[in-house]
């Protein structure tokens, strides 16, 4: 079934559809779709609105290739309403590539990313772009990963609309590693929504999720992550983490962690903290001379550094630090 039938069978998205639980659905303007659909994939199993949106309105493909043991930095940038990305990572490869914006204000923007990464090879994904006046902008990704691959997925989001990540990970052989890294700096109205499925297919695979939310006026955040450990999968380890600052009285996060494990020697654990900015670390800072507001930066400043200082020295860490520390 191609894409156009299949998002038309599936109709807009609605609130009891559990990949759009916190989303608000009722801001997705109903789009207008041409009479035929260019590709010839066959996206019969796919559920998500949003994976299928740039394919049923016919966005042009980029296809990129990097060859066995090459090593890679790209940018990527969708210059039209809808984009499509396809990356084939050879073996033993290494990629860093840089998501940029399309700034470009439309009543909705939706970019999906196919990224085959191949055995051994070692991947970063990360965007840190400056605040946008997108109203709505989807992005969706659908990673495979081989045997002993690696890829680490960062961003930092700030925009003034609404915004949506979904990511559909999976893990097919032993060794596979998915770790991610997220950071919403909000504030006014806007909102950023995160929606995960991350499959564990093989033993011995490994899944890292952190994420964070700072969140002043009347913005809102959501987290809401899947794993899926199948039969037969020993020792995979999977952790979820949300940790949640929030700066203001009509601020809001949803967080739903779903666990859906078949095996029984795996180790999966979830958690989710939300709260204000510690107040003892605050009157540390003011009872030393340190403006409150300043103290207020400098303990946001270095809950959002903490959330990449994990990361190994890469041009993707470079690029997040530097941008929290330019405000």
């Amino acid at each position: 079934m191609d894409a156009l039938s299949r998002i038309k069978q599936l109709g807009m998205p609605r609130r009891n559809d559990e990949l759009w639980t916190f989303f608000p659905v009722s801001r997705i303007p109903a789009p207008e779709f041409p009479d035929a659909c260019a590709c010839e994939e066959d996206f019969a199993e796919e559920k998500d609105f949003a994976a299928l949106l740039p394919v049923a309105q016919n966005a042009r493909a980029l296809k990129r290739a990097i060859a066995d043991g090459e090593s890679e930095m790209a940018l990527i940038k969708c210059n039209n309403d809808f984009g499509r990305t396809i990356l084939d990572i050879g073996k033993q490869a290494k990629a860093s590539i840089e998501i940029l914006d399309n700034k470009i204000p439309h009543p909705v923007c939706a970019e999906r990313f196919d990224v085959n990464v191949g055995e051994g090879a070692d991947v970063e994904i990360f965007f840190a772009n400056p605040a946008n006046e997108l109203p709505l902008a989807f992005r969706h990704f659908r990673i495979t990963q081989a045997a002993g691959s690696s890829v680490r997925f960062s961003s930092i989001e700030r925009g003034n609309g609404i915004a949506r990540v979904s990511i559909d990970a999976f893990l097919n052989a032993p060794g596979a590693k998915f770790e991610i890294r997220t950071l919403n700096m909000l504030g006014g109205n806007s909102e950023s929504h995160h929606r995960l499925h991350i499959y564990h297919n093989a033993p011995e695979t490994t899944s890292v999720q952190l994420s964070r939310n700072l969140l002043d006026g009347s913005s809102r955040a959501s987290y809401d992550g899947s794993v899926i450990v199948g039969n037969g999968c020993t020792k995979a380890f999977s952790s979820q983490l949300v940790n949640t600052i929030l700066l203001s009285e009509d601020s809001s996060v949803s967080v739903k962690p779903v666990l859906k494990i078949y095996h029984d020697d795996v180790e999966c654990t979830h958690g989710n903290t939300v709260g204000e900015l510690d107040a003892e670390q605050m009157f540390y800072l003011v009872s030393r001379g340190i403006p409150k507001e300043v103290a207020k930066k400098m303990l946001m400043a270095s809950f959002a550094k903490e959330t990449f200082y994990p990361l190994p020295d890469s041009p993707a860490k470079k690029r997040l630090l530097q941008v929290l520390e330019n405000g």
